[in-house]
């Protein structure tokens, strides 16, 4: 026997429930952390790091995964042609220093030069 809600509907499982509401929730949820302090207020910061070592777009790709995954990144791009990756963070959650050495913790060839703060 199946239990019905007051409008004749099925109920369905708890697991069932919990996915619909994490997919009604996700948008919401989505940058929490920086939600916490008004977007005005984050002062971003920009470098360009000089990447030795990339020598093919999936050199490239590499390099711009590790840096998108690591917590406080709001834009990477990364130039194959100059060798380099320009990198928007918010300086409260991680360092340019920080960035670099993921970079160098790719393996590889790859080495990360200093970075430089663009204005």
């Amino acid at each position: 026997m199946t239990a019905r809600l007051p409008l004749g509907r099925p109920m369905v499982g708890t697991a069932v429930v919990a996915a619909v509401l994490l997919v009604a929730l996700a948008p919401a949820l989505h940058g929490v952390a920086l939600a916490q302090v008004p977007q005005s207020k984050v002062a971003l910061k920009t470098v360009v790091i000089p990447v030795e070592g990339m020598v093919c777009v999936v050199c490239a790709a590499s390099v711009k995964q590790a840096i998108k995954s690591l917590e406080g990144i709001t834009r990477v791009e990364v130039d194959l042609a100059k060798k380099s990756a320009r990198v928007t963070f918010a300086p409260e959650r991680i360092s340019a220093d920080r960035i670099a050495a993921a970079i160098n913790n790719i393996g590889g060839s790859f080495h990360a030069g200093t970075p430089k703060e663009v204005e």
